[in-house]
């Protein structure tokens, strides 16, 4: 082909080109509705404009006309480094079923690095309280944008709290317990006011708590000894519920087609129903049942076996607080082999609801060919079978990432919290910035 004959059509190509930028807002908008979230995350940060496009509320209501909302899973991890830091990330799920993995995202220097709350609101999640450097409670509260994924400070609350109860209830965040006794022990924040306010006294204080959830608009919790209590913001009151059994103690309660389930220190994952949390007429233990049916049988050996999550040596010395109270002998082994005896008692590994489903995390040692660590996940879908059952069944699961090799005594990664993220169909309009 000629020079003259190739001239016109660059031509052609150069008088076709048309950028983005210069269509109206709402053409550009409608392009970027079918843009995946952690792509639009990237062009937040190409200009200012697109950073407006992508937090503009408009942009989620487009995205649900279309059908393009999407869930997902947010991983925030603890690396114990020499200086130890969080670190936060986005499960991506792949097309490939074994191909999943996560995807860094800005996380915030200023985090405590462990025992904070968190929950999710419009499209935000919240990080709350936390200890500092171990020891000392934190009252600061910070929101990360999941449109932007830029950190946002939050009004403090009245009283520094770590290890608190948090949910959300009509669009407003209840946190109480993890404080002193004489302290608030309960406050509620309002987004609108951007203001905190105190919750009614409680007749009988719990100042441990290990785990929290959200049921009938009310905001549960579960004590140290597995007791369970709530706090119901449409009443204005407290109330006692059932207890759960201390053997094989539990976590990570969640709600999955109005059941409910949790993770047992054997790496079982137990459900019931929700009605179970409630007190009729008087104190009984929570009939729990195992999910069944899993094709991968090793499954809850691994989650046995797993050492992912992190407990604090503020958890480890109430633990041996606790001990002592209940008549035993004072244990004199070095602080980490207390800490190994604890964790044999406490589920190690970490599970979530996402999209209907069950999510766990989980890490695995191999000496096959050498020293290798890794994290695991898997995605769980569940069926409820004529005779009540419920059986789940492993529609994903894969190497999330590898662990630097350390030694056998050290963890290298720790699981400290996680939550999901769905875009809504009615966005607030108002600003949680400060």
């Amino acid at each position: 082909m000629s020079n003259s004959e190739e001239q016109p059509r660059a031509k052609k190509t150069k008088r076709e080109a048309f950028p983005l930028s210069c269509l109206p807002d709402d053409l550009v908008l409608n392009c970027l509705a079918r843009v995946s979230r952690p792509d639009l995350a990237a062009l937040s940060m190409v200009s200012k404009r697109y950073h407006s496009l992508v937090a503009s509320p408009d942009l989620y209501k487009i995205r649900s006309l279309i059908g393009r909302t999407e869930t997902y899973v947010y991983v925030c991890l603890r690396i114990p480094t020499p200086v130890p830091s969080v670190r936060w990330y986005i499960l991506r799920r792949r097309k490939t079923l074994d191909a999943s993995d996560l995807i860094p995202i800005p996380s915030l220097p200023s985090q405590p690095l462990e025992a904070s709350s968190v929950v999710v609101l419009d499209c935000s999640i919240y990080v709350i309280g936390g200890l500092i450097e171990g020891e000392q409670r934190t009252s600061d509260v910070w929101r990360l944008d999941c449109r932007t994924h830029v950190w946002h400070p939050v009004p403090c609350m009245g009283v520094a709290r770590a290890y608190g109860a948090a949910g959300v209830v009509d669009g407003k965040i209840y946190v109480f317990g993890g404080c002193d006794v004489d302290d608030n022990y309960g406050e509620v924040f309002d987004p609108k006011t951007q203001t905190w306010n105190p919750l009614p006294p409680m007749p009988k204080r719990k100042k441990h708590i290990h785990s929290s959830m959200v049921r009938d608009q009310k905001v549960y919790a579960l004590d140290d000894k597995e007791r369970t209590f709530y706090y119901s913001p449409r009443e204005g009151k407290w109330g006692t519920g059932n207890r759960g059994q201390l053997v094989g103690y539990r976590r990570d309660w969640c709600m999955v087609d109005n059941l409910l389930f949790c993770l047992s220190k054997n790496g079982v994952i137990l459900w019931c129903e929700p009605g179970e949390l409630d007190l009729r007429e008087t104190e009984r233990v929570m009939k729990v049942e195992a999910v069944r049916g899993f094709t991968y049988r090793s499954l809850y050996q691994k989650l046995f076996l797993s050492r992912l999550v992190h407990y604090g040596d503020q958890i480890i010395d109430r633990w041996e607080e606790k001990w002592i109270m209940d008549g035993r002998p004072p244990l004199k082994i070095p602080k980490r082999w207390k800490k190994f005896r604890f964790e044999r008692l406490r589920p190690g590994a970490r599970m979530c609801s996402s999209g209907g489903k069950i999510v766990l995390f989980w890490d695995e040692i191999s000496l096959e060919g050498g020293y290798l660590h890794h994290i695991w996940w898997a995605e769980i879908s569940l069926e409820r079978l004529q005779g009540g059952e419920i059986w789940g069944y492993i529609e994903r699961s894969n190497i999330l990432m590898p662990v630097e090799p350390v030694k056998a005594h050290k963890k290298a990664f720790k699981i400290t919290a996680y939550t999901e993220y769905h875009c809504p169909l009615n966005p607030p309009t108002n600003s949680l910035c400060q």
